[in-house]
């Protein structure tokens, strides 16, 4: 009618004397003309509307069940809609598309697609609105889209300013099966790609080769088979035929019980697999004899074969009665033949190896219809390289990584005095996953030896005051290993001036999943045993969005996670380590506040229950936060060892996510434990001697939860000496029973434990900072009172003697 309407209107133009001249031979040649373009524009439209239509279909149905081709070459999608039931639509592709379409799927933040329009001519696309300025979902009603009577393509009436030949009115460029997910693909012209569930609706599986060899006409051989599919529940099987092959189905236990005919040399049997209107046919062939495929030998032996590191070219020879092929699983060793049958000599490349470390390689001969294969593996050494003295790029320090972990020599990477040195800064960012140097094991975890070490770095690790940056240990952490730093662990090693980072450059590793227990993250170092670290600093933040599981120790740290009889810091200021990266965690599932919790501080995480540990002279700029557990500007838990000189100027915090907001403090008030240099402490009854001496803290320490909150310690069962706060203390003060038992913030302790009465627990500390609640000075925590004598302590002040400590 639209033709037939345009076509009678220019008739009447050119008889009313529109028309300059009357040549009625060139009227009709420009009403074919005009009626050829009108044909191709409707021809256009109606394509586009049929693509949208499959498009929602597609994407509408349930799962795909087939995806086949037509003789045309357009793609035949079988489908299964809500009801179970199987459909078809055809779709045309175009493999070589230029031009982009007028319209596409896109997916919105809901993980839902809706129809988008371009008016750029593919540049960018906008959801198209209803009038109601609501998307146009995809499965439901379809924007009306046309090419308008100036010949640009319009939607829903409103033209887009798009010439109909600028654009192609195909939404889909190819269809496949992704053979290894198993499902549907489809991408669309504009290069997006759909994945959706693939299900067959009937199949036949054989569970044994292609071809199978049968080794005597009296023996029957047993093949075991499969039916699958949306519709395999009630789907009828029999035999169609067989050749050369005697059959008989056990339907009971899907078993096909095949004897070869005597004196054949092959046979086939074709198995048939029926329901509703799907047929299928499942071919499986057999062959009279042994199929042979001997190891492949090398210079006459069977096994690994050892090779140099230089380029070279080798040869092997391999027995066989049936054909095969020859495959490598690296890149690095080159195949230089075909395909052979019985005795034959195949060649292949091995390529240099330059990356200085020992690497393995598979050369594998395998016949997949008879499924069977045999393979050699080959090990090649690192190739000679001239020793550099020192790591001066990124490759040389992942290579110096793989060095440490295989247990292979380092000493191309140390100076004349044999240390490990940083010849310049290093820039990371260049390598996507780093593998940490050293690794633990926590199978037999204690808090005396929570961790064994694996390959640990054990000689001296020197910065030389050169930087490591851009190194980003982000990863989803489920399943992962359980140490994530620089160094995964070292043992009787010297690490020093180092730094982690840079100051202009913000990196913040992003820890997501689920951690396992255990798991340490620390920038410099997870694990230390009997070692020396000093002249360090860390810029790097860690922001744990991970879950700590309910009751299983984790430990966060901006600079080292768990120490034994090691020190962190040296004995000048010069010689100390500094963390300015801030340690954060978002919600977690873990409320205890002892050594099952989570652990976070921003220099040492936990100090073990062993001999020897000190930190001296160590700096905390970073703020921390965790909503449970225990928390420390400088140690998160003090099992045994001594902090002396070492500042905070961090913020620390309890539940600054709000996980636990508006709970009764009669709840909370047991989920942590954290202070301004140390967490917590153990009961160390028999150690008094162990101290946190001549330590300030300038940060503010503000818990939400009501817990034991200390300016110094939150919970304390040594002694300090000579310490000062100068930071805000603030929590809101829990009372239980009588009111001696009380909770909250205190400017030396949340609390000091009875273990302390055989000694004095607090000497020649200098009361300072403000102390107050919570509730009320949280918005400007120096306007919180100045401490006193009175709130050094909060809970359990029963030891302190003011004659003696001020």
């Amino acid at each position: 009618m639209k033709k037939f309407i345009s076509i009678s209107l220019f008739i009447s133009a050119c008889f009313l004397g529109s028309c300059s001249s009357y040549d009625d031979e060139r009227i009709w040649q420009d009403l074919n003309e005009i009626e050829k373009t009108i044909g191709d524009y409707e021809a256009q439209a109606e394509t586009l509307t049929k693509q949208m239509t499959s498009l929602s279909k597609v994407i509408g149905s349930s799962f795909i069940t087939l995806i086949s081709q037509d003789a045309d070459g357009n793609h035949v999608i079988s489908y299964s809609d809500g009801g179970g039931e199987t459909h078809t639509v055809t779709i045309a592709t175009q493999e070589d598309a230029i031009k982009l379409p007028i319209i596409t799927a896109k997916q919105d933040t809901d993980s839902k697609f809706y129809w988008a329009q371009t008016t750029d001519k593919g540049k960018t696309y906008t959801f198209i609105l209803d009038g109601d300025g609501k998307k146009f979902p995809i499965g439901g009603t379809m924007p009306d889209v046309k090419i308008n009577e100036n010949g640009y393509w319009s939607v829903n009436g409103a033209s887009t300013g798009v010439l109909a030949n600028d654009l192609s009115n195909l939404l889909f460029k190819s269809a496949y099966i992704d053979d290894k997910t198993g499902e549907a693909v489809f991408i669309l012209a504009d290069g997006q790609e759909l994945r959706m569930s693939l299900q067959e609706a009937l199949g036949i599986r054989f569970n044994s080769p292609v071809y199978n060899a049968v080794t005597d006409y009296a023996t029957p051989v047993s093949i075991p088979y499969e039916i699958y599919g949306t519709q395999s529940e009630n789907a009828y099987v029999d035999l169609f035929t067989a050749y050369n092959m005697e059959v008989k189905i056990d339907k009971a236990s899907s078993t096909l019980i095949a004897t070869m005919k005597e004196g054949a040399t092959e046979g086939n049997i074709l198995l048939l697999a029926s329901a509703g209107n799907n047929t299928v046919l499942k071919p499986i062939y057999f062959t009279y004899g042994t199929a042979i495929l001997d190891d492949p030998l090398y210079q006459g032996h069977v096994g690994p074969i050892q090779l140099k590191g230089t380029q070279m070219d080798i040869e092997m020879q391999i027995s066989a009665n049936i054909f095969y092929q020859v495959s490598t699983e690296n890149e690095w060793i080159t195949y230089k033949g075909t395909r052979a049958l019985i005795t034959t000599t195949h060649a292949f490349t091995i390529l240099a190896n330059e990356t200085g470390d020992e690497r393995s390689g598979k050369i594998i001969f395998s016949n997949s219809l008879y499924n069977i294969s045999s393979s050699i593996d080959v090990i090649q050494e690192a190739k000679e390289v001239e020793a550099k003295g020192g790591i001066s790029t990124a490759a040389d320090l992942v290579n110096f990584a793989k060095a440490v972990n295989n247990g292979t020599s380092t000493s191309r990477w140390q100076n004349d005095a044999g240390e490990i040195v940083l010849l310049n800064d290093i820039d990371m960012s260049s390598v996507t996953s780093w593998t940490p140097i050293g690794d633990i094991d926590a199978s037999n975890y204690t808090t005396a030896e929570p961790y064994v070490s694996i390959h640990p770095f054990t000689g001296t690790f020197n910065g030389q005051g050169h930087a490591i940056k851009n190194l980003n240990c982000s990863a989803d952490i489920t399943n992962g290993g359980l140490a994530y730093g620089l160094f995964g662990s070292i043992e009787n090693a010297t690490i020093k001036n180092l730094v982690l980072g840079d100051a202009s450059t913000t990196i913040t590793w992003m820890m997501s999943g689920t951690a396992s227990k255990y798991t340490v993250i620390a920038p410099l170092v997870c694990f230390a045993k009997k070692s020396v670290i000093e002249g360090c600093t860390n810029y790097y933040n860690i922001d744990f969005t991970a879950d700590n599981k309910s009751g299983e120790f984790n430990a966060l740290s901006g600079l080292v996670g768990t120490i034994v009889n090691t020190t962190i810091g040296g004995e000048s200021k010069a010689q100390g380590c500094s963390n300015r990266g801030f340690v954060r965690t978002g919600r977690i599932s873990n409320t205890a506040n002892g050594g099952t919790g989570m652990q976070t501080a921003g220099i040492c995480a936990f100090m073990a229950k062993a001999e020897g540990g000190k930190l001296n002279y160590c700096t905390n700029y970073g703020d921390i936060s965790c909503p449970s557990g225990r928390t420390g500007g400088i140690v998160a838990t003090l099992m045994y060892g001594n902090i002396y000189n070492c500042d905070n100027r961090g913020t620390i915090e309890d539940d600054k996510v709000g996980q636990h907001e508006g709970k009764e403090a009669s709840v909370t008030y047991n989920y942590k434990r954290m202070g301004g240099i140390v967490g917590g402490t153990d009961d160390l009854k028999t150690k008094p001697e162990y101290t946190v001496e001549s330590c300030t803290n300038y940060g503010n320490v503000m818990t939400h939860l009501s817990v034991r909150t200390g300016g110094i310690i939150g919970h304390s069962n040594i002694q300090i000496i000579g310490c000062v706060n100068k930071g805000a203390v603030l929590g809101d003060v829990f009372t239980e029973g009588n009111g001696t038992n009380r909770h909250g913030p205190g400017w030396l302790c949340g609390y000091s434990g009875a273990s302390t009465a055989t000694w004095t627990n607090c000497k020649a500390c200098v009361c300072g900072g403000y102390v107050g609640d919570y509730s009320k000075y949280k918005d400007d925590p120096t306007s919180a009172p100045d401490a006193t004598n009175q709130n050094a302590f909060c809970h359990a002040n029963q030891n302190f003697d003011p004659s003696i400590n001020f």
